[in-house]
């Protein structure tokens, strides 16, 4: 942790949540006026914007080095579709999981003046765990549309979450074999989903998201 000067800002933002296969991430990070300065010097930027790997896992390196403190989430798939079954919507999740991860900062730095996070639909949900906390009552939260291009904090968040999002990700290819990026617009994601499906008659549930309805069409299709 750093020397702090000035108010402290937590920005976060999420990665893999729209994908099948896999889990969610939130990447949170606290600066000041002083690590802000530092971040635009290296080019910190929203991590969808990286086009190399290796400059994105350099530049997640440096956040971790040069932050006031940060904080990683994992949602795995298996997380995911239990709260599904517990009725907890994807958004619900998510503003749960950036509350914990403010909660983990708070208790590294002390007092925080203004949490920054991307638009979503549980904004409402993440404003009562933040009132209903005694140290982050007083945090002022700032919701706004595309944050991570907006607020270097934010794109700071997106860095470590993107990150943690592709080596979580590679894990999982070298158990599973290659399944592409997870996404149903992708047909490698599809072709491997139908295949194991044929092959096994089953999920494995802690990589795939089993309450997505493409998953009710493939098992309808195999079965036919």
């Amino acid at each position: 942790m750093m020397n702090m000067t000035g108010k402290i800002i937590v920005g976060a933002d999420e990665a893999g949540r729209g994908l099948i296969i896999g889990p969610m991430i939130i990447g949170a990070c606290a600066v000041d006026e002083s690590v802000m300065k530092e971040f635009k010097l290296l080019g910190i930027k929203d991590s969808k914007k990286y086009s190399s790997r290796t400059k994105l896992k350099m530049h997640a390196e440096m956040i971790k080095e040069k932050a006031l403190a940060w904080s990683i989430k994992v949602l795995t798939a298996k997380d995911l579709n239990n709260y599904n079954k517990n009725g907890l919507t994807m958004d619900e999740a998510e503003a749960y999981a950036f509350f914990r991860a403010l909660e983990n900062i708070n208790e590294k730095v002390g007092k925080i003046d203004t949490f920054q996070v991307d638009n979503f639909q549980a904004v409402k949900l993440l404003r009562k765990l933040l009132k209903q906390n005694s140290q982050l009552k007083d945090t002022k939260l700032v919701v706004s549309i595309r944050a991570e291009t907006k607020y270097i904090a934010v794109s700071a968040g997106s860095i470590l979450a993107r990150d943690k999002a592709l080596s979580e990700l590679l894990k999982i290819k070298q158990h599973y074999g290659d399944f592409g990026s997870g996404s149903t617009s992708d047909k490698r994601t599809i072709n491997w989903l139908t295949n194991y499906f044929q092959k096994y008659g089953s999920w494995p549930a802690d990589i795939v998201r089993t309450y997505w309805k493409t998953i009710e069409e493939i098992e309808e299709r195999v079965t036919r």
